[in-house]
């Protein structure tokens, strides 16, 4: 039986290992839920330096889909983020105004927009069109892009 491998096949293989590899070390550090990982980074970014260092790690920014997996994002979150400490998550509205889409252009269907009698969100209107996550009670709000503040990405396992 003669097997073999041009350089090509032998590249990709060679980047499927590594994308599984870094996968496995960060449910080692992160949260692992259902075929995702998550990781918290402790270092501020923009929204979009935050997007470009998840997908130089083989990830992209943390995109809760469901009630299931937001409760279990927020609770990782605390436990990492004592106190009130905002984090990136992958939803914006840069391209329509209240159209919310993850990072992989996918429309965000449900939403934990923190309420308040005071200040409900989302409230930034055209100037805030990105989402960040609140770390003592997981809740949502739209920021300015601009803003530095600590990230989640995911990973797929």
């Amino acid at each position: 039986l003669d097997v073999s491998i041009d350089a090509v096949d032998l590249g990709w293989l060679v980047q499927v290992c590594l994308v599984r590899a870094r996968a496995k070390l960060c449910c080692q550090k992160g949260r692992k839920m259902g075929y995702k990982c998550f990781l918290a980074y402790r270092v501020y970014e923009t929204y979009t330096d935050a997007s470009k260092k998840c997908q130089e790690r083989g990830g992209r920014m943390a995109m809760p889909r469901d009630r299931k997996e937001q409760e279990a994002l927020a609770e990782y979150v605390k436990s990492v983020f004592h106190g009130n400490w905002p984090v990136w998550l992958g939803i914006n509205d840069e391209r329509s105004e209240d159209l919310y889409l993850f990072e992989d252009t996918t429309r965000v269907t449900y939403f934990q927009w923190r309420k308040h009698f005071l200040s409900s969100q989302p409230d930034g209107g055209k100037r805030e069109n990105c989402v960040a996550m609140s770390s003592d009670d997981g809740d949502w709000w739209d920021t300015y892009c601009e803003r530095r503040m600590y990230y989640l990405c995911e990973f797929d396992v």
